[in-house]
């Protein structure tokens, strides 16, 4: 514990988002990076508790982060130190400093009786500098084994496996039906929160350290179960949750009603053909306003339907109207959900600050 008293002395400061009146007009993320001043003075909040309730996998982290001993590190200067740290339990913090929802936080000591460290911007601090001073290295296995594994899907779960499965030393080769890997990652998440060139970083260190990735190839139709079988040892499927819930009530059948992943693929990938053609002065994250003069009706509360009220917004809708089945959520912890377990309370995400 670097400094003492920097939960007393220092108050929460989050990394800023760029004004939503200003990032509605683009596609670009909603974050600059993170100060190495100002995340130092945070990382100075982590008071090292005895128990540390935000590296706990029923109460924070799920990935078992060692969260105030890379805190410590970040305080000290300690960057490099730090970023191994993170390292050893966090394949792609780059991705979960952007998007995940911080359960860390949630359960942080500092937010019993305060606000709890910003644990997501220092990750986020420590994958973005590893890279830019090159820390993130290919690291093929040393030697190889004889086994040859099969993952179906490059979202978030292939990907880690696949990891995972290489630095075992397997010959792993992934399968992606779309036209590029990353699943999720590449078209079901806003390049607001995730900008594709983030990914594309990721993809090419696992490819360098071995990893074979097939796009385009839907398993199952383009390559034959049984032939996946016969040519691997293991096959792992993780192809997502790729058929949406309906809503079978009154009016169904109307036209203009489409569900919501298929509505951000397509946008995503409208947005990377149009950087692809992009000429040089033009503006690289911006489309047409498709939805302009449309009233747009979101049905669902969650992160997926606020990436649409997001969207929607950025393609021109003339109103964004979101409806959510469950109650109003509480402003303050109710009786029943007591720190550390995740609070239920009100947020105000991205997406609705900015209609």
């Amino acid at each position: 514990m670097g400094h003492p008293r920097g939960f007393l002395e220092y108050e929460r400061e989050a990394v800023p988002s760029r004004p939503p009146l200003e990032r509605t007009g683009d596609f670009a993320e909603l974050h600059g990076p993170p100060p190495a001043d100002g995340i130092r003075l945070q990382a100075s909040r982590c008071m090292n508790c005895g128990v540390p309730f935000c590296h706990g996998i029923f109460t924070g982290c799920t990935l078992c982060n060692k969260i105030p001993e890379w805190n410590d590190l970040v305080y000290l200067g300690h960057d490099r130190e730090a970023y191994l740290r993170l390292a050893e339990t966090n394949p792609f913090p780059e991705f979960t400093g952007r998007v995940c929802p911080a359960l860390c936080e949630g359960s942080c000591t500092c937010g019993l009786d305060g606000k709890a460290v910003t644990i997501r911007d220092i990750e986020l601090y420590l994958a973005e500098t590893a890279f830019e001073r090159g820390w993130v290295r290919p690291e093929p296995p040393p030697v190889r084994s004889a086994f040859h594994v099969a993952v179906v899907g490059s979202g978030p779960a292939g990907l880690a496996a696949a990891y995972r499965l290489n630095r075992l030393g397997h010959r792993v080769t992934v399968y992606e039906r779309a036209d590029r890997p990353g699943g999720l990652l590449e078209y079901g998440i806003p390049n607001m929160k995730l900008d594709k060139a983030v990914v594309a970083r990721r993809i090419r260190v696992l490819q360098a350290e071995g990893i074979v990735f097939e796009s385009g190839v839907e398993v199952g139709r383009d390559l034959p179960v049984e032939r996946l079988v016969q040519e691997n040892h293991a096959v792992l499927l993780a192809q997502g949750a790729t058929i949406p819930r309906d809503l079978p009530v009154p009016g169904r059948d109307l036209e203009g009603i489409r569900f919501a992943v298929p509505f951000l693929w397509e946008t995503t990938a409208a947005l990377l053909e149009a950087r692809r053609k992009a000429v040089p002065g033009t503006r690289p994250d911006w489309l047409p306003p498709l939805l302009e003069g449309k009233r747009v009706v979101v049905i669902g509360g969650g992160d997926t339907g606020n990436d649409c009220v997001a969207t929607a917004l950025r393609l021109g809708a003339a109103s964004v109207r979101q409806l959510e089945l469950l109650p109003r959520p509480a402003v303050e912890r109710r009786p029943g959900n007591p720190w550390p377990l995740w609070p239920f309370t009100l947020k105000t995400d991205y997406g609705q600050e900015e209609a």
